[in-house]
């Protein structure tokens, strides 16, 4: 081979080398991008991962919020009420309730404060289960889990059977004091004892978040002495009670209960829901007394006088709106 020769052939092997260099450079640098970019999407992948955890923070955080307004909403509702009303209602003071005689000596607060199991708080209902209290003897107060609702006392109660609308004169009914604990108002409790083979139910309507009732037993089932009642269910509905405010003024007097639509437009029927009060400042009853007001046109005013209603020892609980 000639030196010509030689030299061309040595360039034919530079040149085919730099090739494949190149080739092999570019190769790797595909490698290495498409591993930055796999890598990227995953992180991207975790990010939004990490986003849909933030936002189920963020609406737990929301929930947590809307918890509080509602709570709030509460409390300004109870407000309202004390604004359209003369009645006190302040913690029961138990001894003070005239006609019932509590059988742990008239105190709310004698006793550990024993509790039912608890459910998963979502039911409405609740029902002992509690393995290590079989027995479901009432120690007082009993406060039944999840439900909002307190037993503090226990005894008979003898004067008007309110219960039902009757005012029937009653002696020795077995009666309990239920204290609603909850943030928000209670819109319908039950709750059922046993004693002797017997089952007592005592039902509750519309009690605002803090305040106490004298709950007669449904039926005017007779109170014994010594029969170590039990609990043995409760079912429960747990609301913020409107009262529309925005829509109806209510003022009162007397016997009477007067509403002012202010609305700005026709409402069809309004319903005023009131429970009384005893000196205590329980309320005397499950019972929620209700004034129905129909054909509310704008602007309109309407009276209507009442039987159980009265200004100094009743209590506007709701309004409610059909519109």
């Amino acid at each position: 081979m000639n030196k010509k020769g030689l030299i061309v052939g040595i360039l034919v092997v530079l040149v085919a080398g730099v090739a494949i260099w190149k080739v092999t450079s570019n190769n790797s640098s595909n490698d290495v991008a498409a591993n930055v970019s796999e890598k990227s999407e995953a992180s991207q992948g975790e990010d939004s991962k990490n986003g849909q955890a933030n936002k189920s923070d963020q609406n737990d955080s929301d929930k947590a919020n809307q918890d509080k307004q509602d709570s709030d909403n509460s409390s300004n509702n109870s407000s309202k009420n004390d604004e359209n009303n003369s009645g006190g209602d302040n913690s029961a003071i138990v001894s003070n309730i005239p006609g019932f005689t509590s059988e742990n000596g008239g105190s709310s607060k004698s006793g550990k404060d024993n509790s039912s199991s608890s459910n998963n708080g979502n039911s409405k209902s609740d029902k002992n289960n509690n393995s290590s209290n079989k027995s479901n003897t009432m120690s007082l107060p009993y406060t039944i889990a999840s439900t909002g609702m307190k037993v503090t006392n226990i005894g008979k109660y003898s004067g008007k059977f309110v219960e039902n609308g009757s005012d029937k004169s009653v002696s020795n009914v077995l009666s309990i004091v239920v204290t609603n604990t909850s943030n928000k108002d209670l819109q319908y409790g039950e709750i059922k004892l046993k004693a002797g083979g017997k089952t007592a139910t005592f039902k509750l309507t519309n009690i605002p978040s803090g305040k106490s009732v004298l709950a007669l037993e449904a039926n005017g089932m007779k109170y014994s002495s010594g029969a170590g009642y039990k609990y043995a269910d409760a079912t429960y509905a747990l609301t913020n009670m409107p009262m529309n405010s925005n829509k109806v003024k209510v003022s009162t007097s007397d016997s009477k209960v007067t509403i002012k639509n202010t609305s700005g437009k026709d409402l069809g029927t309004v319903y005023v829901y009131y429970k009384n009060l005893d000196k205590s400042g329980a309320y005397l009853g499950g019972i929620t007394y209700r004034v129905k007001f129909d054909n509310v046109k704008k602007g309109g005013t309407l009276s209507q006088n009442t039987k159980h209603f009265s200004k100094s020892n009743s209590k506007i609980v709701m309004v409610d709106t059909e519109k």
